[in-house]
C-alpha cells in the first residue's frame, strides 16, 4: 500500500451540520409562525431520533474498537456491523437524517435545498477522499466491503 496524502477539509462535518441548519434560517423567518402538519411533524421527529441514534451506535462500534471518529484518522481495521451492514457512512447518514429533521419539524420544506447542498458537500468532501484514505489503509479488505455494501444506502 502506498502513503497517499488525502487532503482534509477545515470542517469537519458536524460543523458542516450546523452551518447547514443556520442556512435555514432565511426562510425560517420569513415562513414565521411556522405550521408544521402532522405528517412533518411526525417524519421529521423520525428522521432527526434516527440520525441521533445512527451517530451513537457507530461512534460507539469506532471507540470500542480503537478506530478514530475524527475523519482521515486511525483505521485499525474494517467495521462491518451493526449499521456499518447498512451503509457505509452510517454517521454521515445519520446527520443528513438530523439536518432533513430539523427542516420536516419547521414544516419550511423549502429548505430541503439544505439537504441536498449538505448531502453533495459531505459526497465530495468527506466520502470520496475517506473512500481513497480507506482503500490505502485497508487495501482488499475496503474493496471486498465496498463492493458489497452500498455507499449510502440500498434502496431496493
Amino acid at each position: 500500500m502506498t502513503n497517499l496524502v488525502v487532503a482534509r477539509p477545515r470542517v469537519l462535518p458536524p460543523k458542516g451540520l450546523l452551518l447547514a441548519i443556520v442556512g435555514q434560517f432565511p426562510l425560517l423567518i420569513a415562513a414565521w409562525p411556522l405550521r408544521p402538519t402532522a405528517a412533518e411533524l411526525l417524519a421529521g421527529s423520525v428522521l432527526f431520533v434516527l440520525g441521533i441514534v445512527l451517530n451513537i451506535w457507530a461512534e460507539r462500534l469506532f471507540r470500542r474498537n480503537d478506530v478514530g471518529v475524527c475523519p482521515f484518522s486511525r483505521v485499525p481495521l474494517l467495521i462491518d456491523r451493526g449499521p456499518y451492514r447498512l451503509t457505509r457512512n452510517p454517521m454521515y447518514l445519520g446527520l443528513a437524517c438530523l439536518n432533513m429533521g430539523v427542516t420536516l419539524l419547521s414544516g419550511v420544506l423549502a429548505n430541503l435545498w439544505s439537504s441536498i447542498a449538505f448531502l453533495i458537500w459531505l459526497h465530495y468532501a468527506y466520502v470520496l477522499p475517506e473512500e481513497t484514505f480507506l482503500r490505502n489503509q485497508l487495501g482488499s479488505t475496503f474493496c471486498t466491503y465496498a463492493q458489497r455494501v452500498p455507499r449510502w444506502i440500498r434502496l431496493a
